[in-house]
């Protein structure tokens, strides 16, 4: 079998280097001819082939093959510092397809449209055999009825318009439902395998939920979701189109770390477009959630160190169900859930709350440690809670239950319909005594209502728990909301209760007024 050449290295054609190098050369020639004309006060023969001679160096040098490379690398944490260097053995590369699949005969394998993850995955597994690190899905729809299954230090990527897509009507046992159209090739148990450094990228899944009526239950239980990885790490799922899922568009399970969720079009899911449990140092950026359908856009269950940043999350008032759009969870006594950042997302119309952080049902004897230090920071929510389901009284911007340590601010909550930032109970059963704090400051909260669905809310800024949940209030702008600005708050001094201006409601970009700040005598 013949297969295309591997690149060993991020070919760019003009990279820094070689700029700094042109520039140099160029800058050595000013500085000669200043010098020759301030000392000789005129050019010699000699002189002009110096100069051409540096031009000649410095454009030669440009013009090389460059070695250089791009390289991200994890400090300790989930946030990524570039840098540009040689590229080492951990570096990110970008390769030549490795081996290639195809629908048209012109891959070094070929799908007929039955069972198309066959040959997909006889070229993954050939790929290993041969060192090779990436197998590339040509343009065209490949078919399968069960899984593809990626090798460790692996890369699955394609063509735009290649859409790996579920059979109709898939004739399976409800214990095989739980199965997933991409997971690795270790198994643990039953269904779940694992993976370890895999990258998916480039291509679109389809999991064909609408035409699934063999079996009626995949449309109302969590069943073959898209991507699956239990116990995994290092897992990068990037630039896909995620689409009419039965189960979870993405769902890493018990993982170890390092999970990175980039870019990714997912919609029309049959639980959570994108569900982390036990995750440690993994990064959500740049997704887009279009139809939150099911259950939540964005789910963390037990998890730390966790980065959620520059998503887009709505849902569509046709979709079946579709709840909260960032939903945190803690339920599991043996993991605290610590140090998770959610910034600069966009969350609006969603039936339940834009981002809710509860505990689960029985979660009272947990220590008030155990889920803490979470930082919700420059978010603009729009409309949450105003896709309201009948028989499910919950709703609003931000709710927090259960949760220590937390810091809500210069975030935009505009138009919800429940409270715009609460303490709420999620679960019924949740009635533990411990002392919970959440600083809110610099947020504008603006033009909540009253839910038809709910008791007691409409309110900006509201504890709904009791004594033992302190808001710290700070700077914040509380304006307009139905039933009032605060309730059952204790102290709001700094707060101001005036409109915004703003010059445009959708974008919050721009102020009618020219600047806005605080001037505040302590």
């Amino acid at each position: 079998m013949v297969y295309t050449s591997k690149c060993l290295y991020i070919y760019m054609q003009y990279s820094i280097a070689h700029s700094i190098f042109f520039i140099s050369c160029i800058s050595a020639v000013i500085a000669y001819a200043i010098l020759e004309v301030f000392f000789r006060k005129e050019f010699s023969h000699k002189n002009y082939m110096h100069i051409l001679l540096l031009l000649f160096v410095g454009s030669g040098g440009a013009l090389l093959s460059d070695h250089m490379a791009v390289h991200s690398t994890f400090t300790g944490g989930p946030i990524e510092q570039a840098s540009i260097g040689p590229a080492s053995a951990n570096s990110i590369s970008t390769s030549v397809p490795g081996i290639t699949v195809a629908i048209d005969g012109s891959g070094d394998y070929n799908c007929d449209g039955t069972a198309d993850q066959v040959e997909i995955n006889e070229a993954l597994q050939d790929a290993k055999n041969n060192n090779f690190d990436t197998v590339y899905l040509k343009s065209g729809t490949y078919t399968i009825d069960d899984s593809i299954e990626i090798p460790d230090d692996m890369t699955l990527t394609g063509d735009p318009d290649a859409t790996v897509k579920l059979i109709a009507n898939w004739d399976v046992t409800r214990a095989d439902m739980f199965k997933s159209m991409i997971t690795g090739t270790t198994v643990i148990t039953g269904n779940f395998n694992k993976g370890s450094n895999i990258t998916i990228s480039g291509f679109t899944l389809d999991g064909n939920k609408h035409n699934q009526n063999t079996i009626s239950e995949m449309k109302a239980i969590d069943s073959f979701p898209a991507i699956q990885f239990y116990y995994s790490e290092y897992i990068t799922i990037k630039d896909m189109v995620i689409k009419e899922i039965p189960g979870d568009g993405i769902r890493l399970n018990n993982g170890i770390s390092h999970h990175k969720v980039l870019n990714n079009l997912i919609y029309d899911t049959g639980h959570d477009d994108i569900f982390i449990k036990h995750g440690n140092y993994d990064v959500v950026d740049g997704n887009t959630l279009p139809l939150v359908a099911h259950d939540c856009g964005i789910r963390l269950d037990d998890s730390t160190n966790i980065m959620v940043t520059n998503n887009t999350i709505w849902t569509d008032s046709t979709a079946l169900y579709g709840l909260s759009g960032i939903y945190l969870l803690k339920q599991d006594s043996d993991n605290d859930s610590y140090n998770i950042t959610i910034a600069y997302n966009a969350i609006y119309d969603t039936r339940e709350m834009g981002i809710v952080l509860a505990t689960a049902r029985g979660a009272n004897n947990m220590p008030v440690t155990s889920a803490r230090d979470v930082h919700i920071h420059n978010n603009i929510i729009y409309g949450s809670g105003t896709n309201y389901r009948t028989g499910h009284p919950y709703g609003g911007g931000i709710w927090l239950d259960g949760w220590n340590n937390t810091t809500v601010e210069n975030n935009i909550i505009d138009g919800s319909m429940g409270d715009g930032i609460a303490y709420a109970q999620r679960f019924s059963g949740h009635n533990d005594t411990a002392i919970y704090t959440t600083f809110v400051r610099n947020n504008i909260i603006m033009n909540t209502v009253n839910s038809p669905i709910q008791t007691g809310d409409g309110y900006g800024i509201s504890n709904r728990l009791g004594s033992n949940y302190n808001f710290v209030l700070e700077n914040n702008v509380v304006w307009n909301n139905e039933n009032g600005n605060y309730n059952n708050i204790s102290s709001h001094d700094t707060d101001i209760n005036i409109n915004p201006l703003f010059a445009d409601p959708w974008n919050y970009i721009n102020y009618k007024v020219s600047l806005w700040r605080w001037h505040l005598t302590r």
